[in-house]
């Protein structure tokens, strides 16, 4: 015989709890149905308090993909749809979830939504996987009754940023394999193949022209100096790494990258996707138009695009029209803030800016869809001109050493 407790419902909607001493949870869901209750959670007891684990914030929730999120809210979304309590949804989500980390959290989201939390205050300490905009979407669902869309909304939000990263990282996939596979030929070349040709042309005694030359030392200074250079190279990484983590440096990395060639304008529009995506989002759940702004500044991982949106949510709380301060900034196309404005005249702001999204959601997918092939010439035609002309340097001398051996 095991202890069990429960949580059940009456007729009229209460909250009854309570513990039974049964075989398994089959016979005390029978023994409470008996009594004219529903029943919403039965667990068996273990003896270990979730107090005596220490706080919720404390738990080691690992990495949670992407994939089990999304499928988490949308399960949810379905559960709650379908009239079944949110505590009990909690429960039978958290016995579907494979990933330990998050059915911890759902076991412990289910306790402390028992103890008269709400959803979103019980989701709210565990940043790491629910964003401040996710909880404050929560938070004005439950508000309106909307919880079910709401987390709907917010799975297909999840999914589809993913999915454009993903996609982004998978076309830089072969461009950077191709520079790695090149930077191993070139060493292999200089440090294996060109000492023997050395060799051979100082036999000769012949004058080589500059091309070799050059290609010689580089080719000596990388045999004589590799460790140090190895470690030059590291150091430099290192060096690179801990300053970009800093506020400064994170900050000069993202201006960096929005000015290189095809990646800073293609990097630039899956921000702008981002920004649309959840003002819609925000807006369409009600989320003041202020309060929304700063939390999607906050959610940008872009420092220009964070700080100047902060900036532009200050304006708006001085009672600035939105378009118009967007205008100022040359980051946002003239496109998004145009049609911000058409949005602002006519009251219809969900529609319209809907609409652009989708426009610019569908350019960012073809760019990326393009960037290999956008990219491969470039790296081509950069690799065979330092190719070539390795290639160049060394058998140039061949045709001068006739007159030599003459």
């Amino acid at each position: 015989m095991k202890i069990f407790s429960y949580t059940a419902t009456d007729q009229d909607g209460k909250v009854i709890k309570g513990e039974l001493e049964s075989v398994d949870k089959n016979t005390v869901a029978t023994n409470i149905i008996s009594q004219g209750l529903t029943p919403v959670k039965i667990k068996a007891k273990s003896g270990i308090s979730l107090s005596s684990m220490g706080s919720l914030d404390s738990i080691n929730i690992g990495r949670v993909p992407i994939k089990d999120r999304v499928i988490f809210f949308r399960q949810l979304s379905v559960l709650i749809n379908s009239g079944i309590p949110i505590v009990e949804a909690i429960s039978i989500c958290a016995n579907q979830v494979t990933n330990k980390g998050l059915k911890k959290i759902l076991v412990a989201v289910g306790d402390s939504i028992e103890t008269g939390k709400t959803l979103s205050d019980s989701f709210a300490p565990y940043h790491k996987l629910f964003t401040p905009i996710q909880i404050q979407l929560l938070r004005t669902a439950e508000a309106s009754g909307s919880l079910d869309y709401i987390l709907d909304r917010i799975a297909t939000d999840v999914e589809s940023q993913s999915k454009l990263i993903s996609e982004f990282r998978g076309a830089m996939i072969y461009p950077v394999l191709v520079i790695i596979v090149a930077i191993v030929v070139i060493g292999l070349v200089l440090t294996q193949m060109i000492p023997p040709m050395k060799n051979l042309y100082a036999s000769f005694n012949a004058t080589l022209p500059w091309p070799t030359l050059f290609v010689i030392n580089v080719s000596d200074f990388f045999i004589a100096y590799w460790p140090f250079i190895l470690i030059g190279i590291v150091i430099i990484i290192l060096a690179i790494y801990f300053y970009t983590r800093s506020i400064s440096g994170k900050k000069q990395l993202d201006l960096l990258v929005l000015k290189i060639p095809l990646i800073g304008g293609l990097l630039k529009k899956i921000q702008v996707v981002n920004f649309g995506k959840t003002f819609v989002l925000l807006n369409r759940a009600g989320v003041p138009l202020v309060q929304g702004l700063n939390l999607i500044a906050d959610s940008l991982s872009n420092t220009l695009f964070s700080e100047t949106l902060k900036d532009i949510a200050n304006e708006v709380e001085k009672g600035k029209s939105l378009s118009l301060v967007m205008s100022k900034y040359d980051i946002y196309p003239p496109l998004l803030w145009r049609m911000i404005g058409i949005g602002e005249e006519t009251g219809n702001m969900d529609t319209v800016v809907s609409k652009v999204v989708d426009y610019f959601d569908e350019e960012t997918q073809n760019l990326i869809s393009n960037l290999s092939k956008l990219l491969e010439p470039v790296i081509t035609i950069f690799l065979g001109v330092i190719v070539g002309f390795i290639g160049v340097s060394v058998y140039l001398p061949i045709y001068t050493l006739g007159s030599v051996i003459r």
